[in-house]
């Protein structure tokens, strides 16, 4: 059997969102696995000190990549930090970049500025950073994206409509980037969590039938598993994270 039977010891992953919660799980999970790790973040401070943290803890080499995504600087900006972490290619591009705040509205409530700022940063930047990291993963020969869309984009969620109508495009971007990108060796996936819970504190409010909370390592464990060698039939595919409720 080989050592690294996930094929991820040395690779180069690009995290994006990797300051966030689920983000610096996947990080984590990643390095652990012996994987050289891109830390993306909007903080310098930020990505750095997660840089530092995964090169010290794991062993491995640790970039940090500082952009916004959803600003019309991003590719250049995406570009130049790749260059200057020495990178040529990439196997894995994971996104965790969220712009929802959690606080619940009515979709009759919600102001197009609201609705438009989750859309931005959900979907739109999420566009933006697999087009701009394209050329370097179809360059690996062996690539895996996977995007984090959520169960509000599959089964809906009251009050969350922008989150809600975000995800749900995350999910068909999916399918229509797997279907792209499957003759250029490029195979995408995604991974759709129910609510993620801090490990210890209590989860407030009704989660509804069949809806359990996850921790960030086991939404990180499941992109793993995408994103490794284990996965390499597989694309097109949305998996549910839900607390192993069905």
């Amino acid at each position: 059997m080989s050592a690294d039977p996930l094929g991820l010891a040395g690779v180069p992953v690009l995290v994006a969102g990797a300051t966030g919660r689920v983000g610096g799980a996947v990080a984590r999970a990643f390095a652990a696995r012996g994987a050289e790790v891109l830390v993306h973040g909007r903080s310098d401070g930020g990505t750095k000190t997660l840089a530092d943290a995964l090169t010290a803890g794991y062993g491995v080499r640790a970039h940090p990549l500082t952009a916004d995504l959803t600003s019309p600087d991003a590719p250049r900006a995406l570009r130049a930090g790749l260059a200057a972490a020495g990178v040529e290619r990439l196997n894995v591009l994971v996104n965790c970049v969220t712009g929802y705040d959690g606080l619940p509205r009515s979709a009759a409530d919600l102001t197009a500025e609201e609705f438009r700022a989750v859309l931005e940063t959900d979907l739109v930047a999420v566009h933006t950073l697999v087009a701009t990291a394209l050329p370097l993963l179809v360059a690996s020969g062996r690539a895996r994206v996977v995007l984090l869309s959520s169960l509000a984009g599959v089964r809906g969620r009251p009050a969350a409509a922008h989150l809600c109508a975000a995800k749900a495009g995350v999910a068909g971007l999916t399918l229509a980037l797997a279907h792209d990108l499957a003759g250029q060796g490029v195979r995408v996936n995604c991974v759709a969590p129910g609510p993620v819970q801090e490990p210890g504190v209590a989860h407030a409010g009704p989660l509804g039938p069949g809806v359990a909370p996850n921790t960030p390592d086991e939404v990180a464990g499941c992109v793993v598993a995408l994103a490794s060698d284990l996965s390499s039939p597989v694309t097109g595919h949305l998996q549910v994270v839900n607390g192993g409720r069905p």
